[in-house]
């Protein structure tokens, strides 16, 4: 079996060769030790949007590698990216969103976000038409071109990546802004979110006409570690909704695979996820009470992505072994499961001990 083949099968809960192993992403910083440590110089870091060369780092470890398709879903004309200000460590600047931002330089800690050109109900109607007009203008100039890379026999993992009813509004308003806004003006968020989802049926029909992906990847990130942002009443009120057309639009369209990306703890949300379509989730941080092994045996139709906890990497080959002693039977036995961290692999890993894990994952017997 090549990646995708195992990919599928283990999300059809069938029994792949070897586990099917997959990994969020690598941060720079990491990609900058490990050179350092011995990485070869021609392997490069991954570019996570459409196709990536064989010779990045998910191809040197042989983990299976996603393509990552999106269509424009913001501002269109979008904003000027602008520097307001610039250190030695940090910098104050406007993204292509608008949003103001300071950041630091010398690590990949959070920024902080300052301001949202969207505040209210009067802002919105004036930014709508950049939000939902100019359909056209919204797929990459190269889209022919990237069609020809990840269509092939051998392609790479392909899932059209769609902002979810929760990320969407939350990068136009800001967390503090939307969150207030689900009383403040209701009637704002329901429009928000239908003028969404509206642009995701015009957009992505044709997409997935072209692409054929093997799953629809739905960015959320909604919860923190003692839950999720909003209340469960108000998840079935305003997105579920939402949801539930999109996912139901994506089935019509032959995708059968539809996956959420959300941070924290995921446990009071799952029942809605899947009464919304959605059939699996990732990538269940283990310090935020991740524990895939107690959601196998509460839903067991549920696709799991994750779930590794990645700071054991960090120590050596006994804390490895026990980790994935821990995870990897059960999960492996029952199916519907990749084998990935439970986030980006970060600069405290050393390359050995990364190593060290890929081999001990695809050497794994299959129960």
């Amino acid at each position: 079996m090549n990646h995708r083949e195992r990919f599928l099968a283990a999300m059809d809960f069938r029994r792949p060769d070897r586990p099917c192993h997959l990994e969020h992403g690598f941060w720079n910083e990491t990609f900058q030790r490990w050179r350092g440590e011995g990485l070869p110089p021609e392997v490069i870091l991954p570019e996570l949007f459409f196709h990536s060369p064989r010779n990045d780092l998910f191809g040197y470890f042989d983990v299976a590698k996603i393509a990552y398709v999106s269509v424009e879903q913001y501002y269109v004309p979008a904003f000027p990216e602008e520097v307001l200000s610039l250190t030695a460590d940090e910098r104050l600047w406007r993204n292509s969103h608008g949003v103001l931002l300071r950041e630091r330089l010398s690590n990949v800690s959070m920024p902080q976000f300052l301001d949202y050109p969207i505040k209210n109900r009067q802002d919105y109607e004036v930014y709508r038409p950049r939000l939902t007009g100019s359909p056209e203008k919204r797929y990459r100039a190269d889209w022919a071109e990237q069609m020809r890379f990840i269509s092939g026999q051998d392609r790479d993992i392909v899932a059209t990546h769609m902002e979810g009813f929760f990320g969407y509004p939350r990068e136009l308003l800001g967390v503090e802004n939307l969150l207030t806004m689900f009383y403040d003006d209701p009637a704002l968020m329901h429009r928000i979110i239908d003028d969404h989802l509206e642009l995701l049926l015009t957009l992505y029909e044709p997409a997935i006409r072209d692409l054929r992906p093997d799953f629809a990847f739905i960015w959320e990130d909604m919860c923190y570690k003692n839950g999720p942002l909003i209340a469960p009443r108000t998840f079935r009120a305003f997105l579920l909704p939402a949801y539930q057309k999109l996912t139901r639009f994506l089935k019509q369209m032959g995708v059968k695979n539809i996956i959420v990306d959300s941070d924290g703890n995921v446990e009071k949300l799952i029942p809605l996820w899947l009464e919304g379509g959605v059939t699996g989730l990732l990538p269940f941080e283990v310090k935020a009470g991740g524990d895939v092994l107690k959601i196998r045996k509460q839903y067991p139709q549920l696709q799991i992505i994750g779930g590794v906890e990645k700071h054991c990497l960090e120590h050596g080959r006994t804390e490895i072994d026990a980790e994935l002693a821990r995870v990897l039977p059960g999960m492996l036995a029952q199916g519907g499961y990749g084998v990935a961290l439970d986030h980006w692999v970060h600069d405290a890993i050393p390359l050995e001990n990364f190593r060290y894990y890929v081999e001990r994952v695809k050497d794994w017997n299959m129960p």
